[in-house]
């Protein structure tokens, strides 16, 4: 595996356990793959991207999506029903600097790798690779 990722993808779900508690650290580790990879499709692969929409301010509608799918993401993988903890609990990491670098990183390493020979399957959980293969699937028609 790839250090650098490894040592981004740890201290990203780092993050996620200080603000959701969330004793299982697979699934920490799997929401942070999975917030990487929302990311790195939507192109979303630095800090000033990130830093840029949240300058949009809360009441704008690309802000709004953007926070949702983080939150969801957490809602998925943590199963806390709290809708509204999930949204802070995304509000709060989408603040945090060592967070938005740490998970943009990892998005840059997903774009980067999945255009070589092996491409993103030796650097994805089976479950977050099965996940965006199945997306990738439904979107081409198969």
């Amino acid at each position: 595996m790839n250090q650098s990722l490894f040592e981004n993808t740890k201290l990203a779900a780092y993050f996620l356990w200080e603000r959701t508690r969330t004793d299982n650290t697979l699934s920490l580790w799997n929401c942070a793959e999975d917030i990487a990879c929302c990311l790195e499709q939507s192109g979303l692969l630095t800090p000033e991207k990130i830093t840029e929409l949240l300058t949009l301010g809360k009441y704008d509608l690309k802000y709004i999506q953007f926070v949702r799918h983080i939150a969801y993401r957490i809602y998925l993988y943590t199963n806390r029903d709290d809708k509204l903890a999930n949204w802070y609990c995304a509000e709060s990491l989408l603040e945090n600097g060592e967070w938005r670098s740490a998970i943009c990183i990892m998005a840059s390493i997903y774009s980067q790798e999945k255009f070589t020979a092996n491409g993103l399957s030796e650097l994805r959980s089976g479950h977050v690779k099965n996940y965006y293969d199945s997306q990738g699937a439904s979107r081409e028609g198969r």
